[in-house]
């Protein structure tokens, strides 16, 4: 009896725990480091991330699931449910995180997160957007802003000024985007003038630069004319031909980047993260006529005396159901640290927070032109409507009712009154 008392002694003191200072144990072995399972999806900047990552740490490795990015959302929110092995994963379509939370998947980070950390100053950056219930959701690592991404070879050949002049002149309004779209619109030269994706954002500048909420966070509804404002500048313009049509883009399944690399189309408004794709695109050759060069970059039009963006954060999480929380987290918060910053700016991507050594490395990639790195990096307030637990159901709303819009299903004076209906039965059913 005695033996087998001590060969079980012997067999538990062998046993591989390793105790991080949260306080949660994490399994490991002895003779190696402990591995995380990461999602995200499809795009330039991940996997030399996670690659550089793993390149540096010899007690974690992160063993990624790379999704494409046309169904993540879903199939993420699929793979949660179904609680699969999962220790963290970015998110793509942020209002998803709340919902996440409500259903007991993300692990919150008050206890993680140390004051003065990288992590602490990404979460400060966009806290508005990180803290819920007072529990901080998850960990910025790239910031958010939209953008007007602009071709110079199609303004110059259509004899237009940059969007830079208007912007100085203070013109720059939705109004001037309207006429400029127009004027950078020519069947003989096959240039188009501007798109605004498919995506629900696109409907929402307006709104963001009014600073309404559409729906908060406690499911007050406040919204103005900007909505339907927004819904008549894309029904002008795919009426006047001088933008890229939503149902064109539905049915075709066409890329935002690829609209851009074909170097037709005149202005694209798009996310902070579109640098690195031009980046991509040139190193691939898939620019058609024109040089990453030949592109510039300035803000959204804009109404109102204080220029207003709007931008969600992208978000790296921690699964509730983690076994391996401690190492999940040291993962993420690398992700917002200076390491990761500096390998995202040399991508031309925006890191959530911006430092000197991130405005020197964007310098190399973001075109030189004296103004598009200054407006890419300026000071800004960013407010985005929508952003909270009603958000996702929001936006899957305004996804169809935008299209039943420009497909003239809906008339200007219905507009806001079935909007108000939408959203109070978002309200109701959520």
């Amino acid at each position: 009896m005695k033996k087998i008392f001590v060969l079980f002694a012997v067999l538990l003191a062998l046993m591989p725990v390793a105790v991080f200072a949260g306080g949660s144990s994490e399994s490991s072995s002895s003779d190696g480091p402990v591995t995380i399972k990461y999602y995200t999806w499809e795009d330039a900047a991940h996997k030399p991330l996670i690659d550089a990552f793993n390149a540096t740490h010899d007690d974690i490795q992160v063993d990624a699931e790379i999704l494409p990015s046309a169904n993540y959302e879903a199939r993420l929110n699929t793979l949660l449910a179904g609680r699969v092995e999962m220790d963290a994963f970015m998110e793509k379509r942020q209002t998803d995180m709340f919902v996440q939370y409500n259903n007991g998947y993300i692990e919150p980070l008050n206890d993680y997160i140390i004051e003065g950390s990288p992590a602490d100053g990404a979460v400060k950056a966009y806290e508005s957007q990180m803290v819920y219930n007072g529990d901080i959701l998850g960990i910025p690592w790239r910031g958010g802003a939209y953008y007007v991404y602009y071709n110079k070879k199609v303004f110059d050949a259509c004899g237009v000024p940059y969007p830079s002049e208007y912007i100085e002149n203070g013109e720059w309004t939705w109004d001037k985007f309207v006429e400029v779209s127009k004027a950078l619109t020519n069947p003989e030269l096959g240039t188009v003038g501007s798109c605004i994706y498919i995506w629900a954002n696109g409907t929402m500048f307006i709104e963001a630069q009014n600073h309404k909420p559409i729906i908060d966070a406690d499911g007050n509804i406040d919204f103005d004319d900007g909505f339907l404002r927004m819904l008549q500048i894309k029904k002008e313009l795919e009426g006047a031909g001088a933008m890229v049509p939503l149902t064109d883009m539905k049915v075709t399944g066409t890329h935002y980047s690829n609209l851009f690399y074909n170097g037709n189309l005149g202005m694209l408004i798009i996310g902070e993260w579109f640098p690195g794709q031009m980046t991509t695109g040139e190193r691939d050759g898939l620019l058609n006529g024109f040089t990453a060069s030949d592109y510039g970059i300035c803000r959204l039009p804009c109404d109102q005396a204080e220029y207003t963006t709007l931008g969600a954060s992208t978000n790296n999480h921690v699964t509730s159901y983690s076994k391996n929380k401690e190492a999940a987290y040291e993962f993420i918060s690398w992700m917002a640290g200076p390491e990761a910053a500096a390998i995202a700016a040399g991508l031309g991507v925006l890191p959530a927070v911006a430092t000197d050594e991130v405005r020197e490395i964007l310098s190399q990639s973001i075109p030189d032109d004296g103004s598009s790195l200054n407006y890419f990096l300026e000071d800004k307030v960013n407010f985005t409507p929508n952003f909270g637990p009603y958000g996702s159901a929001t936006e899957s709303m305004i996804d169809t009712f935008q299209e039943s819009y420009l497909l003239g299903n809906i008339p200007d004076d219905q507009v806001n009154a079935q909007f108000q209906a939408n959203l109070e039965q978002i309200v109701a059913t959520n």
